[in-house]
């Protein structure tokens, strides 16, 4: 029987590879952005956080979810192939219907994915009302992560429609901040040793984790609607910020998690975890600079490293490792992917250089050429496993 993964992962990288190349293309093309139906930035800002990553999260819940609950895994069948597709086809519309400046395109586009994902979840939930189903935290956190992605992808697809840009970055940064972040810790402290304390999964950790991403994403809902917090708020939110990095920060270096992080799949998942803490650190930076009268300092830095750095470094070796173990691999993290690990991190660095250099333009189209080559390396080593028939399903973590 074939994996749930299969589908989705790789509707979710004909997606990535379409989104990095449209942005690659936009920042070196002599006369970018003409004739977009949105700015340029924020259809990159969509693209890439309720694009590809919400397909790559729903692919990983269908396939691994069953397995936390102790239930057979879900079969694949016609109508996960067609669901994974549809969405695909969606974020191909999207992306065409801005670039030609067709409005009703683009909306449609928008809409398919949050129909797909809204199904995911439907069916993750009903597998956690399951009478035989063990009780799985994790399990209802993933099903409801994939709902509030599948809502704030429909909200933006009624913004695109309606004109409103305003409500269509509110969508985008609460997909980023509440859906796709809240999801990856979630699953950071289920399958990897991270978030623990004396074995044990920490769940003062995890709640402050989560709080601390709502909070970012308040603070960016009150940039958006022009409503700045006043000194006292900016300076307890920075106070708050910085702690949480430091508490990540030491639980990432935490020592008897030493022979763990000498492991090839932790030590890449490290490194996630370790721009996840400095996002936090570069947030409350950004915060004091601007309480004290310096506001967009940074730039996207904070949000690229949580973006960039903390889930794209986690999302390459989790799913990556996945495809590996399903295709019957015994070494899942090999020198190609210590490679494209390796880009990864040299353009999550050039990204975040880009806002503190004066160079800002030729070090943007290197990022984005490097995603762009990242892309195209990823689906060349992994498409080719997910499309062949001959893929059995194995046990995944």
């Amino acid at each position: 029987m074939a994996s749930a993964h299969r589908p989705f992962f790789s509707a979710a990288a004909a997606i990535w590879l379409g989104a990095a190349v449209f942005w690659a293309w936009q920042l070196l093309s002599a006369a970018p952005h003409a004739g977009l139906l949105l700015p340029a930035g924020l259809l990159h800002g969509w693209s890439m956080s309720l694009g590809f990553m919400p397909l790559f999260i729903a692919g990983f819940a269908l396939t691994t979810v069953p397995r936390w609950l102790g239930l057979p895994m879900l079969p694949v069948d016609a109508v996960f192939w067609l669901s994974a597709w549809l969405a695909a086809l969606g974020g191909a519309l999207l992306l065409g219907g801005a670039a030609m400046g067709w409005r009703g395109t683009a909306a449609l586009g928008a809409a398919m994915p949050a129909l797909v994902l809204c199904d995911v979840s439907r069916r993750l939930w009903a597998e956690c009302r399951r009478p035989d189903a063990r009780d799985s935290g994790h399990a209802r956190g993933l099903a409801v992560g994939l709902l509030v992605l599948a809502l704030c992808q429909a909200l933006a697809a009624l913004a695109l429609l309606g004109k409103q840009l305003l409500l269509l970055r509110l969508a985008i940064h609460a997909g980023l901040n509440l859906g796709v972040a809240g999801v990856f810790a979630l699953a950071l402290q289920r399958l990897t040793p991270f978030l623990h304390q004396d074995g044990r999964r920490q769940p003062l950790l995890l709640i402050a984790l989560l709080s601390g991403l709502a909070l970012r994403a308040a603070l960016d809902f009150a940039t958006l609607l022009a409503y700045p917090p006043p000194a006292l708020v900016a300076w307890t939110s920075a106070a708050a910020l910085l702690g949480l990095g430091i508490w990540l920060w030491r639980d990432a270096w935490a020592p008897e998690l030493a022979a763990a992080r000498r492991t090839p799949l932790v030590a890449q998942l490290h490194l996630g975890y370790l721009w996840l803490g400095l996002s936090f650190f570069l947030d409350a930076v950004a915060l004091a600079a601007a309480a004290s009268g310096h506001p967009g300092w940074l730039g996207l830095a904070p949000q690229h490293a949580m973006s960039l750095g903390f889930m794209g470094s986690t999302l390459l070796a989790m799913v990556s490792r996945v495809n590996a173990v399903q295709q019957g691999r015994s070494v899942a993290v090999d020198r190609p992917l210590w490679a494209m690990q390796a880009l990864l991190q040299a353009t999550t660095l050039i990204r975040l250089a880009a806002d503190l250099h004066t160079h800002r333009g030729l070090l943007l189209a290197l990022a984005g050429a490097g995603f762009a080559l990242l892309a195209l390396s990823w689906n060349c080593r992994y498409l080719p496993w997910l499309l062949s028939p001959n893929q059995t399903m194995r046990s995944n973590r």
